[in-house]
């Protein structure tokens, strides 16, 4: 290396640094005023001048003066905001029994959604899905004009193998190692990522929603199946494969009923969907919904509430192994679960107070999921990772219509 050749780098990466931080910012926060961004950030005013002034250039953010001032004298500063649609990510949520694939903007907004349900079979295929998602995302950035395509993030309910994005164990989708991620990037020029289902939606939750702040913290996702995903020390938590969070196949009764992983007496067979259902008609409650279940339960109907408390006593004694283990701030509980935890959570309460020995000392946050399609949302998250940490790739994107998968790794 040349003398001098670090120290005149140096520079140049505090500049992108800082682009990175800024960007950021914007994206999570919304419009803010440089002395705002100046605050957030620790930088100073010159500083973020420039780096805004970078941002205009490349086309993805806008300067306006607030309509009304916060300050009560003086020239009013500045809102820096992303500019609407200036570009955009393909999000995918594959779940048991629809598909979701989105339009969304910098500062997650979705802005246009193709939905689909799963016929069954072959449909229901890796291959099938990829053809599907792939057919979806080139309609959507068509209807999104100029709006520049940045990126593809997917979320599955399986054990996900990353960075390759193999789906090496999805069971209610019957999927068994299957390349998802390899199979998208054949047919479309994007940077592709994929992820677990129940990691994104606590991802979302994280940044836009109940968990926001919170720097220990576990999701519970209820879907069909059951699901979870674990911050620790403010970083999700992937386990040496990328499997940690499976809490719908922790013990909760040793001999109970068979699930379809092959263990007995697995939490998703106490709250999962289908679980619930089960436990409904036991109860002699002909034919529910789960949404006719929650209903009834809300509007009093006792036959539908004990079941609900029923359940909420499975889930806090599954989330008590958990809080052993991890001791999480904060528990959330998303998806269908959310529901069980706002009917019933001194039942849940009660379930998690049994399993532990130390709750009485480290009292536990219960908190209902707020973001909606969470997985979907957290799924454009991830997919906007390597423009957030990398925002100089715009410059070359403004060229290309669209990020080289190789840029930037």
């Amino acid at each position: 290396m040349p003398p001098g050749a670090r120290s005149a780098a140096r520079p140049e990466q505090i500049r992108r640094h800082n682009l990175s931080v800024i960007l950021r910012h914007l994206h999570l926060h919304g419009a803010l005023s440089r002395p705002e961004l100046a605050r957030l950030t620790g930088l100073n005013r010159s500083t973020i001048g420039a780096i805004v002034g970078d941002l205009v250039e490349l086309g993805i953010v806008t300067q306006r003066t607030p309509t009304h001032s916060r300050d009560k004298a003086g020239r009013p500063p500045y809102l820096v905001a992303l500019r609407p649609g200036a570009v955009h990510v393909i999000a995918v949520d594959v779940d048991v029994t629809q598909v979701q694939v989105a339009t969304v903007g910098l500062s997650g907004t979705v802005l246009d959604r193709v939905v689909w349900k799963h016929r069954g079979g072959a449909d229901r295929s890796a291959v099938t899905t990829a053809d599907r998602v792939a057919a979806a995302a080139r309609d959507l950035t068509a209807a999104a004009g100029d709006s520049i395509r940045v990126g593809v993030g997917v979320s599955v309910p399986a054990m996900i193998d990353n960075p390759q994005g193999i789906a090496v164990y999805a069971p209610n989708l019957q999927w068994s190692n299957a390349p998802f991620g390899a199979l998208l990037r054949a047919r479309l020029p994007d940077h592709v990522v994929v992820g677990n289902d129940a990691d994104l939606a606590l991802l979302a939750e994280h940044r836009r929603g109940v968990a926001a702040g919170f720097s220990n913290v576990v999701l519970v996702l209820g879907r069909v199946g059951v699901g979870g995903g674990v911050i620790i020390g403010g970083d999700l938590l992937r386990g040496s494969r990328g499997y940690a969070g499976e809490i719908g196949h922790i013990t909760v009764q040793a001999d109970g009923p068979v699930c379809h992983c092959g263990n007995r007496g697995c939490l998703e067979e106490y709250v999962g969907e289908d679980a619930i259902l089960r436990a409904a008609e036991a109860a002699g409650i002909e034919s529910p919904e789960l949404e006719t279940l929650f209903r009834r339960a809300a509007e009093g109907d006792e036959a539908c509430l004990e079941v609900v408390c029923s359940v909420g006593q499975w889930l806090g004694r599954g989330l008590s192994n958990v809080a052993h283990v991890l001791n999480p701030e904060a528990i959330v509980a998303d998806g269908h679960l959310a529901q069980v935890l706002r009917l019933a959570e001194p039942s849940v309460r009660i379930g998690l107070q049994r399993g532990m020995v130390t709750i009485g000392r480290a009292p536990i946050t219960l908190l209902q999921g707020t973001v909606r399609d969470a997985s979907l949302v957290g799924a454009a998250e991830l997919a906007y990772e390597q423009l957030l940490t990398a925002p100089d790739l715009l410059a070359s994107i403004v060229h290309r219509g669209s990020v080289d998968p190789a840029a930037g790794s």
